[in-house]
């Protein structure tokens, strides 16, 4: 025993010598701890990432197949897996090639296992798998993502359901400066069939995209509200579960509109309990657009204005007053069919909307545009 705790002191000593070394030459700032993986972006938009661990095998898995090209219908989906090598330092590292200016996800495998970067606080849930999440800046839109000088409070609460008998988890977002004096827009942000309640907070960036939206002087302060809106949630258990899970689910009961009511419901929380004033908005992407048009039907007059992003809509789905709908589509998305169908049905009905085309399909990279420029037209 003796021996071994030597050993591992000797060990630690050696590591404690180069490990600094190179994190000043890298401009890394690494814990005291030994397991420590890292990342540094850098000036040509690659991104270096390095693990410190006594392991065989080291690669890092992420998305970064993407081209920024409307190229195929999930380029945006695929990962790429970089084998790390361990240098002089003892350390893995890996580069991955040129990237285009996003957000990225990312996660280690170590010995053939998954592993979130622990360093990383910045995460993100993707049904039953969380990732981690680097920004490669360099545009105005990227400049968006990345974490702003000031921070509103995000709460981790709950509204009763009285059409489900159950509490539904929300994260509701009051911007920084919150005052009892005054009175805020409210934007509803509904996720989709593989989301949950953290999803717009964590891979949308709705509020890193809000305050920099504040601090250009292109929107005004607003309380977001981000609702568990899947089918069955589970109280006391998480909501991000499998896709097969969820799609079972929703293939039973998304003609019952008991999530919609529940929504409604929500709404009658959030008025009595914050400063809300009467501009109220709500959008939502792929199934979550369908729930946020028949919510917006639940209670006409209510929304000023309607965000459908990647909408699995239909004819039931058009408004019933006169709000304003921004409806959005990549040319290679599942659904961009559906979409321009009822963009027709808009056209026919006169109601008055807009359609917004881009390219690529199904992805966070697309609703986090989409979400940008609904709040800035929102708030024109």
């Amino acid at each position: 025993m003796k021996n071994k705790g030597f050993y591992n002191l000797l060990l630690l000593l050696i590591l404690g010598a180069f490990m600094p070394c190179w994190a000043r030459k890298h401009q890394i700032a690494l814990p005291s701890a030994y397991d420590q993986p890292s990342f540094v972006v850098n000036e040509d938009s690659t991104v270096l990432f390095c693990y410190c661990s006594p392991v065989k095998r080291v690669s890092v898995l992420g998305d970064f197949q993407y081209s920024g090209k409307d190229s195929t219908r999930y380029n945006d989906m695929r990962t790429r897996k970089i084998r790390m090598h361990r240098a002089s330092d003892g350390c893995f590292h890996a580069t991955t090639k040129q990237l285009v200016p996003e957000t990225y996800t990312y996660c280690f495998r170590i010995n053939g296992k998954r592993k979130p970067d622990s360093y990383n606080n910045d995460t993100a849930w993707q049904m039953t798998h969380k990732w981690n999440i680097v920004t490669v800046g360099g545009t105005a839109q990227t400049a968006l993502y990345q974490q702003p000088a000031q921070r509103g409070t995000i709460l981790h609460t709950s509204w009763y359901s009285s059409t489900e008998k159950l509490n539904r988890r929300v994260n509701i977002y009051l911007p920084a400066g919150y005052s009892n004096t005054l009175r805020y827009p409210v934007l509803y942000l509904l996720h989709g069939i593989s989301g949950y309640e953290g999803s717009w907070s964590e891979r949308g960036r709705a509020i890193q995209i809000l305050e920099n939206l504040v601090a250009q002087g292109k929107c005004q302060p607003m309380i977001l509200v981000m609702p568990d809106v899947n089918v069955k949630p589970q109280e006391g258990k998480p909501t991000h579960r499998s896709l097969f899970n969820n799609i079972m689910n929703y293939s039973r009961l998304c003609h019952d509109h008991d999530i919609e009511r529940a929504v409604v419901e929500l709404t009658a929380f959030v008025d009595s309990t914050f400063r809300v004033s009467d501009d109220h908005y709500i959008a939502g992407l792929s199934d979550g657009a369908r729930m946020a048009a028949n919510t917006a039907n639940l209670l006409p007059n209510y929304f000023s204005t309607v965000g459908l992003f990647s909408p699995v809509v239909h004819k039931q789905q058009l408004p019933k007053d006169s709000a304003t709908y921004y409806v959005y589509s990549g040319k290679k998305d599942m659904f961009h069919a559906n979409a321009k169908r009822f963009n027709r049905r808009l056209d026919k009905a006169q109601a008055p909307h807009e359609y917004t085309e881009t390219i690529g399909g199904h992805t966070w990279r697309n609703w986090r545009l989409y979400l940008s420029d609904f709040m800035v037209k929102i708030n024109q």
